[in-house]
Order: C-alpha cells, then sequence, then structure tokens
C-alpha cells in the first residue's frame, strides 16, 4: 500500500503583507480542520522542521513565540486561533530534511512511497501538484497520482473511492466494465478521473439543489464545462435497454436501479483528436438516492456505449 507523506512548508507560514488578522484566523481554523482529516487516513503522515519555529507569523512574533507564549498568542491571533496553530505544529513528527531537501523529495516519487507539502499560505517556486491548501487540494493531489500510478482493473472501485467522497462504485459491475473500454483503461485513466471529479465535485450539488431532476443536473453539468479544455457530456438514455439494470446492495437491501444516465467521453487528455471508437466510451450512473448508500451518486458501469 502507498504510504503518503506530507511536509508543512516553512515558507507558507511566513508573515503575509496586508493580511488581515480576520483573514489570518479564517485560513487557521480551516487548515487546522483540513489537517486534522489528513492526519487521520491511513498511511498518511505529516512532518515539520523544527526551524518552521523561526519564521515570522504575525505583526513581530515567531511562530513559537505565538504558539508557546500564552500571552503573545492571546493578543495577537486569539486563545483559539493559538489552539489550532499548536495543533498544526506541534501534532506533526520532526524531521531532520529542510525546506530545500523536502522540496527535492518531491519529484522523487515512486508507486510506494508519495511525498507532499501542506502550505497555509500560497507559496512559488514549486510545482502545485505537490501543494495542499485545504481538503479539496487532498483530493485533486491523491487524484493525480491515481493517474500515474493506477490501480489494477479489480482494485479500481477500492483504491478510487476514499478520493471521491459523494461517488458509489458498483464492485461488481465496474471491474468487467472498464474491460469493455476501446482501450486498456489505463491509457485513459486521466480522463477517466476527470469524469468522475466532475460526478463528484459537481453533479452530486447541482442534483441536491432543491427540485432538481437527473436530467436537469446532466444539461447544467454538460453546461458548466462547455469551455473545458476536455468537454464532457451528460445526458440520459431513453432506449429502455436491459443492459442499463444494475444491482445495488446495502447490507439486506437489493435494488435493481435502472441507470441511463451517463457522462460521454467526447474529449480525452490523451488524444489530440479522438477517434470515433473512443466517443463511445461512458460512465454510467444513478443519482443519488436518499437512504441509501450514503445518498451517493451510484456508479455503475464506466466502459463501453450501451446499444442493447
Amino acid at each position: 500500500m502507498t504510504q503518503f507523506d506530507f511536509y508543512l512548508n516553512n515558507l507558507s507560514f511566513k508573515k503575509q503583507d496586508n493580511i488581515t488578522i480576520e483573514v489570518l484566523r479564517e485560513k487557521i481554523e480551516q487548515f487546522a480542520t483540513d489537517y486534522e482529516f489528513i492526519r487521520e487516513q491511513e498511511n498518511e503522515r505529516v512532518y515539520r522542521h523544527d526551524s518552521i519555529y523561526e519564521e515570522i507569523f504575525f505583526d513581530d512574533y515567531t511562530v513559537s513565540e505565538i504558539c508557546n507564549i500564552p500571552e503573545i498568542g492571546k493578543t495577537t491571533i486569539g486563545r483559539d486561533y493559538q489552539a489550532y496553530l499548536q495543533n498544526i505544529i506541534h501534532y506533526s513528527e520532526n524531521t531532520t530534511l529542510d525546506n530545500e531537501e523536502i522540496i527535492e523529495l518531491l519529484e522523487s516519487h515512486e508507486e510506494n512511497l508519495i511525498n507532499g507539502i501542506l502550505c497555509l499560505h500560497k507559496i512559488s517556486g514549486i510545482d502545485e501538484n505537490f501543494c495542499v491548501y485545504d481538503k479539496n487540494d487532498w483530493f485533486r493531489f491523491h487524484r493525480y497520482f491515481f493517474c500515474i500510478y493506477p490501480p489494477t482493473r479489480n482494485d479500481f472501485c477500492l483504491k478510487a473511492s476514499p478520493y471521491f467522497p459523494n461517488l458509489y462504485f458498483n464492485p461488481i459491475t465496474i471491474p468487467a466494465g472498464l474491460n469493455g473500454l476501446h482501450t486498456n483503461f489505463i491509457e485513459i485513466v486521466k480522463t477517466i478521473v476527470h469524469h468522475l471529479s466532475a460526478l463528484n465535485d459537481d453533479f452530486f450539488y447541482i442534483f441536491n439543489q432543491e427540485g432538481m431532476s437527473g436530467d436537469r443536473a446532466c444539461v447544467e453539468l454538460e453546461n458548466m464545462y462547455r469551455g473545458h479544455q476536455v468537454k464532457i457530456g451528460a445526458s440520459r438514455d431513453n432506449n429502455n435497454l436491459n443492459e442499463l439494470n444494475f444491482e445495488f446492495t446495502e447490507s439486506s437491501d437489493i435494488r435493481i436501479l435502472y441507470c441511463d444516465l451517463h457522462n460521454k467521453f467526447y474529449q480525452y487528455f490523451e488524444y489530440q483528436i479522438p477517434s470515433y471508437a473512443a466517443k463511445g466510451n461512458r460512465i454510467y450512473f444513478h443519482q443519488p438516492i436518499e437512504n441509501f448508500l450514503d445518498g451517493k451518486v451510484l456508479i455503475a458501469r464506466i466502459g463501453r456505449h450501451a446499444v442493447g
């Protein structure tokens, strides 16, 4: 299993010119929440070099002074935010690697060990693919490396699920569907992840608006990605095809669902001019169902176009 090591970036804790105390507090609180989420993940660790304490953080005070001197922490950022900052810094594991050595590590990733940077403030000079500023960046980071080190077809659902929390992957039908694509799924995994990200990050929230239908949500999703580098088609199949009936199970609740909503692979990151065969790929899914499989979007098949 892959180990993910994250390092707090010293420079990202450096005092920001013209930042207000209100904005700083908001950033600290959000970062602390997302930091705890990351620390709770299996096979993920967070490190910091002791030199982070020497950074000037706010006014003329260092990280160490704000974290460790109660009166300074209270009068500069407030007691609650001092505690958030303490948790972020103190609960990270110590490393002897300094900032430059950590940055050098980033490009030397391998399947069993991947390194990333946790940043409070935006910094320059580091590839953004390795920078994690919040929980959404954490998902983006993992999806990026999912494409670089894709799992086997049979492990796809298990490996993908943590990075798409609003999607439920059918563990029986998806591996079979991946085998029906026009090419080995590994060759187009970046485009597959692009479509899954759209369903997780956008369709899920569009559909959960009051009065929204699956059809309308597909239309809105398609419009949202109309100007994207890689466009996404989305619609409903009205042909009543038996092959779009898929079984989903939660404990003893077994349901056969007609999954005719689908994403269309119009374009690919991998191809400049997609072939006609490549345009036949689809992700078939069902809109969220209240009180069933956590109300997630139900992914039934990633594979060929259903033709009956």
